[in-house]
């Protein structure tokens, strides 16, 4: 029997002082564009998910994350429609140095600060699926999207 090959991704839950998580606006994109998402990237061949946490924090919003940074996590095994599954890994942030900025114009649009308890209906669905388990005390789930 043939066994399954997996993707991964790294996601930020990055909270302000008032306790709302940031999401950016993606443009430029094949998938989702228009709609809000949490800052995230693939796991690059070579690199383990801590590895992609910081690079991608680091290219996205030019800040950066140390392991004593991160305070809690889960993984959601994601199954797509019309795309590799994948194993998404939340990783959520308490502090980090730099000041978040735009860092990637050509894939986001705007960064926005979102209640968690009360997400915008244009957050990605499978993220905002992620967090409810998440806020819930869910640290692993299976997830199906139609991806849009």
């Amino acid at each position: 029997m043939e066994k399954e090959n997996f993707l991964g991704a790294v996601y930020m839950i990055i909270k302000n002082a008032k306790g709302e998580i940031l999401f950016g606006r993606r443009i430029g994109t094949k998938l989702w564009c228009g709609y809000l998402g949490l800052p995230a990237g693939h796991i690059d061949i070579g690199e383990d998910a801590y590895e992609a946490l910081f690079r991608e924090a680091k290219e996205e919003l030019d800040i950066e994350i140390s392991y004593e940074d991160i305070v809690d996590t889960f993984v959601v095994n994601r199954r797509n429609k019309t795309l590799a599954p994948y194993f998404d890994i939340y990783f959520e942030i308490k502090s980090y140095k730099g000041e978040i900025k735009i860092n990637e114009v050509d894939k986001c649009q705007e960064l926005k600060w979102c209640d968690i308890n009360n997400l915008p209906d244009d957050v990605i669905d499978y993220q905002k699926d992620a967090l409810e388990n998440y806020l819930k005390g869910i640290k692993f789930s299976s997830i199906k999207v139609d991806n849009k």
